[in-house]
């Protein structure tokens, strides 16, 4: 299939820049790497279209971060993502330790948790104590989710 592409194209004599040659690289390189023997997946029972990712957003994000009347701040939603992976990857009781450990070394009553990078978060990292709210911001934060 992927020499029959690279035929055509050299057949029209494409530049090597023209987009044609992305593609073809891109199936080589995906199809080298095993990624793209769909019957295979079929057979495993393996999903090979997107459905299944928006079902899971649909699950994840719709059915526990919605419901009627229910609007969530973007820190807070993110803050549940956090802890839910947290938990679905066996991480929690040591985050948590982690959190405790500085918290107590730390004397501030008031506290605002800020959700951390989740594509840079190490389970060896340190967990930095949250930031100091105003009042201000303690009473507004008491109407929302």
């Amino acid at each position: 299939m992927v020499s029959e592409l690279k035929k055509r194209a050299k057949r029209k004599k494409l530049s090597a820049d023209h987009d044609v040659w992305t593609e073809i690289r891109y199936l080589e390189n995906h199809g080298a790497g095993g990624h793209l023997r769909y019957a295979t997946f079929r057979r495993r029972g393996i999903p090979c279209g997107s459905g299944a990712i928006e079902s899971t957003i649909r699950r994840v994000i719709n059915q526990r971060l919605k419901s009627n009347a229910m609007y969530w701040l973007e820190e807070n939603a993110e803050a549940m993502f956090a802890v839910r992976g947290l938990i679905l990857t066996d991480r929690w009781d040591e985050t948590l330790r982690r959190v405790r450990q500085t918290m107590g070394r730390d004397g501030r009553i008031h506290w605002q948790w800020t959700a951390p990078d989740l594509t840079k978060l190490k389970a060896d990292e340190t967990v930095l104590p949250p930031l100091p709210q105003t009042l201000e911001k303690q009473q507004h934060s008491a109407t929302a989710a």
